[in-house]
């Protein structure tokens, strides 16, 4: 069997990957609740050292709390966007195609195989599939599909690594 896709780099593309990484993790390591534990830390934190007792004086560490949460999520999302950004693939076209043997990318600034090994784990979204590896992952999204069907690269992914599924 082969799967071959072809997609763009840009933009849109790395969101999707920041998105289904972060939306396969487990809900204590997602960021929303990351920075909503740490915003709620730090407003308690604030009203302990003001001794906020009245509802008025609940404002200021309650707005601290947002802020740390707000920006903890977009400041962090948005260094993960600059760092993909600055890969010398962004802005390019890349085609993966897998097959029983591996995965295999290439592109103008990447050409490269890999054997299932290298990705033992895998998670099937929606609209698309996410292998991954300590370090690294790989957003197969099912609209840049070339040749093959979904339903082709999730029986392949399946047989070839530890496959979840993610709603």
């Amino acid at each position: 069997m082969r799967i071959t896709y072809n997609f763009r780099v840009d933009t849109a593309y790395c969101k999707s990957v920041v998105d289904r990484y972060y939306r396969q993790r487990p809900l204590l390591f997602r960021l929303p609740v990351q920075f909503g534990i740490l915003g709620l830390m730090a407003a308690c934190w604030w009203a302990l050292r003001t001794n906020a007792s009245s509802r008025g004086e609940v404002v200021g560490p309650l707005f601290i709390g947002a802020l740390v949460f707000v920006a903890g999520v977009l400041v962090t999302k948005l260094g993960i966007l600059l760092r993909l950004k600055s890969k010398a693939e962004f802005g390019q076209e890349v085609g993966v195609v897998i097959t029983d043997n591996g995965v295999e990318a290439s592109g103008k600034h990447t050409n490269g195989t890999w054997q299932w090994a290298a990705y033992p784990r895998s998670v099937r979204f929606s609209d698309g599939i996410l292998l991954m590896r300590t370090g690294t992952i790989r957003w197969l999204p099912d609209s840049a599909i070339q040749s093959g069907t979904a339903e082709d690269a999730t029986a392949l992914v399946a047989s070839n690594t530890v496959l979840r599924h993610v709603a």
